[in-house]
């Protein structure tokens, strides 16, 4: 960043220079114009060999990025030479048009090529690419209206001798408004490393615009000489290209760079990226409506390029929603898929452990509920995974689920609580015996696994809960006080505890149970013994 500073610095002073010695009293014409041409002439040289390189320092479609940039500064230093040919070698005027525009003209091309391949190194995703285009037409048409209100609409309006040379003036200031349009958009995408260097580069493409703006206008006006301080503009400007370039260093030096400083630019970097489209907007609002107020009546033009500005800010804002809208499908989407996944058994997408303890939880809250608990394991479970795979017992495992949902309610609750271990809770059910002697039974018929017939069985432990409320002469059920008052925070607690601790023993009973039923011949359920 300090030699980028360096660069901007001793680039403005060598402008500023510029400037004052062509204010120097005393100075003849002749003086003048070799001053104001050579100089010209020097810095479009200096920032076609600055580009090039860059262009060597880089690789891939960057380094063709450059190469482009330094063949269309050198083609706007070529169109310089013509022009000074005819003033100071011929000494004569520069006659408009003349083949200097084609240097000129040709600058703008090679720019917007070279760009565009920059572009194309930034982003390969078409959703980026599509807002690109929205905020490129709402910076370029925003820029259009500035040209348009400060001197497109002066030259239109002035006309000229035929049609050609009215073609070449508007050519001028409509080239720069596309290379200021892709540097904007560049530059709104660029990473730390590249921020600097598309900074100064838009600064340099700023003052070519300004100066050819200013040419344009004069011309129309039969003012323009080379002495007109106007040619700052251009020395500025291909400056500012020039020290653009020498800010890019090797890819080695680039390596060094720290990954903390990148990552604090990113944030500064989104933020530009939404605000960039809206800056010229908002400068072309301000000079469209002052050019209406100030006019006594409204130019058809200037009404058309503002509805038209309305319309794209509009259109970009309707898809941002949409986007938006769509973003926050897909997080809601992928939200309940990492909830799903976080509460369920990625096998046989039953609930697992967390899920059955939050459901039994929530089944004991109310005080006179029966909840049961069904402790399941199969019996001999190694063997298949020995004899045919781990494949097919994975496969066992996923319809065993299938007949224990088979074999219970919709309202209650198969988990798989690890390997061969499930777990149903039966909520508001007398019945648990008669549902695990199903659960039995179902085991005992043969499963077809890859086409082979295993046999297998299930070992059941069963535990029961019957919750009492002792009710008073001064005492309601809890149910109804719940709506209307509100437990303290002791009381709250030692409900939770109690809660805990009436699953936990729920479990275990059960687990015990299950390991009856196992010492007992297996294939079996055993109902807990309850104290």
């Amino acid at each position: 960043m300090r030699r980028t500073w360096v660069l901007v610095t001793s680039t403005a002073l060598l402008g500023v220079l510029f400037v004052a010695v062509l204010r120097v009293p005393g100075l003849s014409d002749l003086a003048i114009t070799l001053l104001s041409n050579l100089g010209q002439l020097a810095a479009a040289v200096a920032a076609a060999v600055c580009c090039a390189l860059a262009g060597r320092r880089t690789s891939g479609q960057r380094r063709r990025s450059w190469w482009w940039l330094s063949a269309a500064t050198g083609s706007w230093a070529t169109g310089q030479a013509v022009w000074s040919y005819y003033e100071i070698v011929l000494g004569r005027e520069v006659p408009f048009p003349s083949l200097a525009d084609v240097g000129f003209l040709a600058f703008p091309l090679a720019a917007a090529v070279g760009l565009v391949i920059w572009l194309g190194t930034q982003s390969h995703q078409l959703v980026a690419r599509g807002r690109d285009l929205l905020d490129g037409a709402i910076i370029a048409l925003s820029l259009l209206v500035l040209s348009w209100v400060t001197t497109l609409g002066s030259v239109v309006a002035a006309g000229a001798s035929s049609w050609f040379p009215l073609a070449l003036s508007l050519a001028y200031p409509i080239g720069d408004l596309v290379l200021a349009t892709l540097v904007l958009l560049a530059l709104a995408r660029g990473t730390g490393v590249e921020r600097a260097t598309l900074a100064v580069l838009a600064a340099g493409l700023g003052g070519l615009a300004v100066a050819d703006s200013a040419y344009v206008y004069l011309v129309g006006l039969g003012a323009y000489t080379s002495a007109d301080v106007i040619s700052s503009g251009w020395v500025f400007g291909f400056g500012f290209v020039a020290a653009s370039a020498l800010t890019v260093r090797r890819p080695v030096d680039a390596a060094h760079s720290r990954p903390a400083a990148q990552q604090e630019v990113a944030p500064r970097l989104s933020l530009l990226r939404l605000t960039l489209p809206y800056v010229p907007l908002v400068a072309a609002g301000v000079v469209l409506c002052a050019s209406l107020l100030s006019a006594s009546d409204a130019e058809t033009a200037e009404v058309l390029l503002g509805v038209g500005l309305v319309v794209l800010v509009l259109t970009r804002q309707f898809l941002a929603m949409a986007d938006n809208q769509r973003l926050l499908g897909a997080l809601a989407e992928a939200r309940d898929q990492l909830e799903h996944q976080a509460l369920h058994d990625s096998l046989t997408g039953l609930p697992n452990r967390v899920l059955f303890a939050d459901r039994l939880d929530r089944a004991l809250l109310a005080p006179a509920a029966e909840v049961s608990v069904l402790f399941c394991d199969l019996d001999d479970f190694k063997l298949v995974n020995d004899e045919h795979g781990h494949e097919a017992g994975d496969r066992l495992l996923q319809l065993v689920a299938d007949r224990l949902l088979a074999c219970v309610r919709v309202t209650d609750t198969v988990a798989r609580i690890g390997g061969d271990e499930f777990a149903v809770l039966l909520e508001d059910s007398a019945d648990a015996l008669e549902v695990a002697d199903r659960v039995v039974a179902s085991m005992r018929e043969p499963i077809q696994v890859a086409g082979v017939a295993v046999r297998t069985s299930i070992s059941v432990g069963i535990a029961h809960h019957r919750g009492v409320i002792a009710l008073g002469p001064d005492r309601r059920d809890p149910a109804d006080v719940a709506p209307y008052t509100r437990a303290t925070s002791s009381e709250q607690l030692a409900a939770t505890a109690h809660r805990e601790a009436t699953a936990a023993l729920l479990l275990r009973h059960a687990d015990t149970a299950m390991y009856a039923a196992k010492g007992a011949g297996k294939s079996r359920a055993v109902l807990a013994d309850i104290a």
